[in-house]
């Protein structure tokens, strides 16, 4: 009875544990991966800047006025889903979590994707 509790002790209950911890930024508010919002959806617009990812497609930041800040750079190659190799990437003056990306005389809007 003794090595029946030493058992579930020692290896059942930190299992258990492990199997409650979630993936960095997921229910914490912490930033999400690349992998995580790719998980929520396959499809996204998405771009990969100082370790950070930046998604498209959100509806509010299109409305939002917001003015083209600095060129901080471009996207590479692997880094983004959909964007084009040496698109240029600017920050605005009015927010931090949004960047804004130029190419082919277009520009799209990317906000950062932070867990809930």
């Amino acid at each position: 009875m003794r090595l029946l509790l030493t058992f579930l002790l020692l290896f059942m209950v930190p299992i258990t544990l492990l199997g409650c911890i979630q993936s960095p930024g997921e229910k914490e508010g912490g930033i999400l991966s690349k992998e995580q919002v790719l998980k929520r959806d396959p499809e996204a617009d998405l771009f990969e800047f100082n370790g950070k990812v930046y998604r498209t497609g959100i509806g509010w930041i299109e409305k939002k006025e917001l003015t083209k800040g600095k060129r901080v750079g471009e996207i590479s190659k692997w880094s983004a889903t959909k964007l084009p190799v040496g698109a240029t990437i600017y920050t605005t003056e009015e927010r931090g979590d949004i960047l804004i990306v130029e190419y082919d005389g277009m520009e799209n809007r990317y906000l950062l994707q932070i867990g809930e």
